[in-house]
């Protein structure tokens, strides 16, 4: 890997960092101690060593970039549990740069499966960044699943299985999932998800710890022991953000 490469993924970090800065909200964090999410280069810096710099940068770079394409009204962009857990999983591997090309490759699938340019279209990426859905699904079955990670290739697997389920009940006009007029967001959920209202919501469960998974930090302890999604419904409700 030359010096040359490496500049020339910094600098394409940087490009995509200012992309996230100019969306309408810029690079708001979860985070209730700050009000910036970590930089990308930052956060590849501190986590990847000379020989694994590169390899982070790309992914970062990519998966950014398809929440960006796919998720354009994306609130929050917290990058540093997932980045940490594919580098740890990475490490850990046989082949560091086949597991990080392999978890980035099926990570951006989920970004165009899920978003605003599939027929699902939901708005935001947060569920899945901060573990919504992986918590939910391991409560249905603890036994065999409380030790799968968010972003492991399980639960990565898993979540694509589930989007191609939701596209066959949108083929069907299902009531839950039915087909959507163009240009709408889809939202499954009873409480509104309307950008200031979003924003309302996660920032009051952020400062309760009431996530998940506290997206924001590399040395995040993944939680699904408590119901999440009655308590996010309980604080819709209390801050009267249901429809």
């Amino acid at each position: 890997m030359s010096a040359r490469a490496i500049e020339s993924r910094v600098s394409t970090l940087d490009e995509v960092q200012a992309r996230i800065d100019a969306t309408t909200w810029g690079a708001l964090t979860l985070d209730p101690c700050r009000s910036e999410a970590t930089p990308l280069k930052n956060l590849v810096a501190s986590l990847a060593g000379p020989s694994e710099v590169e390899l982070l940068a790309a992914a970062a770079i990519e998966v950014a970039s398809a929440q960006l394409d796919n998720f354009p009204e994306n609130l929050f962009w917290d990058f540093d549990c997932y980045l940490a857990s594919v580098h740890a999983h990475a490490a850990a591997s046989p082949d560091y740069a086949a597991y990080v090309e392999r978890t980035t490759l099926m990570t951006v699938g989920l970004m165009q499966l899920y978003g605003q340019q599939s027929k699902i279209r939901f708005r935001y990426v947060h569920d899945f960044m901060y573990g919504f859905d992986w918590a939910r699904w391991v409560r249905r079955d603890p036994a065999n699943r409380l030790r799968v990670d968010p972003f492991g290739l399980s639960f990565l697997n898993q979540s694509e299985s589930r989007g191609r389920d939701i596209l066959g009940l949108i083929e069907a006009d299902d009531s839950w999932y039915p087909r959507l007029g163009d240009g709408v967001a889809r939202n499954p959920f009873s409480f509104s998800r309307e950008p200031e209202d979003e924003l309302v919501l996660y920032r009051d469960l952020s400062a309760r710890d009431l996530v998940p998974v506290q997206a924001w930090r590399i040395d995040a302890a993944p939680d699904w022991s408590r119901d999440f999604d009655a308590l996010r419904e309980a604080r819709a409700k209390a801050l009267k953000l249901v429809d």
